[in-house]
């Protein structure tokens, strides 16, 4: 049956007026960004871009605020073309902005109209609230929009680089931390990153209206996680351009207001007044390795106040040796035979090579020789220079082939309440310092009646940071007969 038609009663003019009512309805709505000139065409998609592009999760930030303050903070927001700094500033103190803020700054404001305190309770079908369920889809959001960022620092650094003979050249050691993939490897180092952290959240009453120096802070986290910790105050020196990155960083999370970083040498640069705290990730491989515990040293003499905490504050070497023909082969036989070719001459200096690799704790045949400490509030430049005794305890009753030393690295944070240890051994979780490989000339045949006794050697060898690491020892069997004779001298460049 078809509909009955409209009255003749009515009027062209009531019938125009609600054929106006229905484009006015059909009229899309849009949303502004807060933060940028973005027009987005759904609310959804403003909260996407708001945490893609700004960080700030729009629900979750708001969601607890009044309606009324939230029309107050956006319009404040408007008013003063907030960052998202002052934004989530504005948010902490939104009871106690004025109502004059109630009227729109932008007419027709679409975003005034989102009810944020509904959005945010809105329970699902499951019981939780719509932000609980949001909650890992946001956070997933969020580490992409970080990565992306990361991203965008290493392309900003690559296209900012001047040419060749621009400037002065500068130190190539500073120059490779400015590289974008270091710090993404440093930063995903769990067991580096988290050792500090720990130290640093769990023991408040070190960092606690405390003055820190953080000593090379590359992209700041050391820093934040200081000022975070309840520091006053945190200078962060670093002579690579990855300041440059740092100071942004530092401020897109609301820390610039306690953090100033300062490009320079620890050497060079004039910092004011002294420190409560020095803080540095200065350890290379083996430890030793880009010789920066030259600088730590320097900065703890001239600016540490007296008692001051050094953190790390404690570090020790350790050898161990290790079995793995398979890897030896590798190394070395492949040049016996390179396409019929024997190439057998570039072996020699291969054995000079001082190798960082991950190496499987099975493959570790004996004890571990703890044969030099350093306590670093107390450890002078011409300590790191030095000649120790050691002694390796083979621990395997069958006959294995010493193959290589392995030499790696603890680190300890003694706190009042929580004490912290990084660890390199190749027992523990694998680091972005993995370990350092000396192999021998030649596979020496050892049981567990056998030791090796001898002396470890670490000096400076003035090239690219690098040290040159002497090995001399004597494996003895249960009698005390001479087995075999080590004397090799490694490159760690």
């Amino acid at each position: 049956m078809l509909r009955e038609s409209v009255s003749s009663s009515s009027s062209d003019e009531e019938y125009l007026d609600l054929e106006e009512e229905e484009e006015e309805e059909d009229t899309p709505q849009t949303f502004l960004c807060l933060f940028c000139d973005t027009t987005l065409q759904s609310f959804s998609q403003l909260c996407d871009h708001v945490l893609k592009c700004h960080n700030i999760d729009l629900i979750s930030v708001l969601g607890p605020l009044s309606f009324y303050d939230v029309i107050k903070t956006i319009n404040h927001t408007r008013l003063h073309n907030s960052s998202t700094c002052e934004f989530l500033k504005t948010i902490g103190s939104s009871a106690n902005l004025c109502d004059d803020l109630l009227k729109p700054v932008l007419p027709d404001d679409a975003l005034l109209m989102i009810d944020f305190e509904e959005l945010y309770e809105k329970p699902t079908s499951n019981g939780s609230t719509n932000n609980d369920r949001q909650s890992n889809e946001n956070q997933v959001k969020l580490l992409e929009s970080k990565l992306a960022q990361l991203q965008s620092v290493y392309l900003d650094l690559l296209q900012s680089r001047k040419p060749p003979g621009a400037e002065p050249q500068r130190d190539a050691y500073f120059d490779s931390y400015a590289d974008y993939s270091i710090h993404s490897e440093i930063l995903q180092d769990k067991v580096r990153t988290e050792a500090y952290r720990d130290f640093i959240y769990r023991n408040p009453a070190l960092f606690a209206n405390k003055a820190v120096l953080d000593v090379g802070c590359g992209t700041g986290i050391l820093s934040m996680f200081c000022a975070k910790g309840g520091a006053s105050s945190v200078v962060a020196v670093d002579n690579s351009e990855i300041v440059e990155k740092a100071r942004l960083i530092i401020k897109r999370n609301c820390l610039e207001d306690r953090i100033l970083v300062v490009q320079g040498k620890i050497e060079e640069v004039a910092l004011e007044g002294k420190f409560d705290v020095l803080v540095s990730e200065w350890m290379g491989y083996a430890l030793l390795f880009e010789c920066m515990l030259d600088s730590v040293i320097l900065a703890r003499d001239k600016y540490l106040k007296p008692g001051g905490v050094v953190a790390p504050n404690r570090a020790s070497m350790f050898l161990s040796g290790l079995s793995d023909v398979k890897s030896y082969e590798k190394r070395f036989g492949q040049w016996k035979n390179v396409y019929d070719f024997d190439m057998s001459d570039v072996v020699p200096d291969l054995y000079k090579e001082a190798v960082v690799e991950s190496v499987q704790s099975k493959h570790i045949i004996s004890t571990a020789c703890g044969f030099k400490h350093f306590d670093l509030s107390v450890v002078k430049v011409t300590d790191l220079e030095f000649s120790s005794a050691f002694a390796l305890q083979f621990n395997k009753q069958e006959e294995q082939q010493l193959t290589t030393l392995v030499v790696y690295f603890t680190c300890f944070f003694d706190g009042e309440e929580f004490n912290a240890v990084l660890d390199t051994s190749p027992q523990a979780t694998t680091t972005h310092w993995v370990q350092t490989l000396l192999y021998l000339r030649e596979p020496v045949s050892v049981t567990s009646q056998h030791i090796l006794e001898g002396v470890i050697r670490f000096k400076k060898s003035g090239v690219k940071r690098g040290y040159v690491i002497s090995v001399k020892g004597k494996v003895f069997n249960e009698i005390k007969d001479v087995t075999a004779e080590i004397n090799q001298e490694y490159f760690l460049h």
